[in-house]
Parts: structure tokens; sequence; C-alpha cells
């Protein structure tokens, strides 16, 4: 029991590691490390619609895929995650678990790295995506002041 409890573990660790990977990394960069570390059916490198580039690769013998959009200078800024339907109950308490909640369908890394957004299936769908995305950042401005009257 004490293995699989260890695996468990080391599993949920990997998976958020990989949340915070794909985020500023180029193409080549994450075909590697999913040729290394992710099985997968097929990969397809696409236009979106604004115009960028995106790949895409499709889950082995399950519903859903990991598609990467990149910005201007190659870099992933944002992915999404597609899961069958219903594995909705459990990624929504890892998600729980793991990040901290700001909405039903919204969480933030602990360290308020990146933002991670649940779009649930629509009606006839057989999954729902999950999107990461850097969190934007704040301006601090006048940290060390002390209020006055």
């Amino acid at each position: 029991m004490k293995p699989i409890l260890l695996l468990l573990f080391f599993t949920l660790l990997s998976v958020s590691a990989f949340a915070q990977f794909p985020l500023g990394s180029n193409i080549n960069k994450i075909k590697s490390y999913f040729a290394e570390n992710v099985p997968y059916a097929s990969v397809q490198e696409f236009k979106a619609e604004n115009g960028s580039n995106a790949v895409c690769f499709t889950k082995v013998k399950v519903v859903g895929d990991y598609t990467f959009y990149f910005d201007n200078n190659g870099l992933c800024n944002f992915y999404i995650v597609t899961y069958d339907r219903k594995d909705l109950k459990e990624v929504v308490y890892r998600f729980d678990n793991k990040f901290c909640k700001l909405f039903s369908n919204k969480w933030e890394s602990p360290e308020g790295l990146y933002a991670v957004t649940l779009v649930p299936a629509k009606m006839g769908e057989n999954f729902f995506s999950v999107i990461y995305k850097p969190m934007p950042a704040t301006l601090m401005t006048g940290t060390n002041a002390l209020a006055s009257n």
C-alpha cells in the first residue's frame, strides 16, 4: 500500500511541476519533453485563429489533448488541456487541493505565477477544458511607504 501512495504523491508533484513548465518554453523544449515523458497518439502543428503558432498533442487511449499556443517570439504564452467529461470531479478535487481557489472555475498557483481556468463541457460534448495562463504582472509601488493622514 505504501508504494502506491508514494507513486500517487510523486505523480501529483509531477503534474504540478508540468503545469508551470510549458509557460515561457519554446516549441522544441515542449516537443522534447513530450517525446521523453508523455505518451501521446499524434502531434499536429497549426496556425491559431489569431495567426500565432500552436501545437496539439492528442492523448493516448483517453479523450483529450494538450494544445500549446506561442507568441511572436516563439514562447508558449498559454495552453489548454482537455479531459474526458467523466474526469471533471477528480480534476476539480485536485485543483481545489493544490491551488488557491479564486472562483468556482478558476484557481491560482500557490506562487501566484499562473491561473488555471476550467471551461465546462457544453451540451453534447464529451470533454471539458482547462486553460493555463500566466498571472498578469502587478505593478508594486510604494511598498515601503507608511500611510499618513
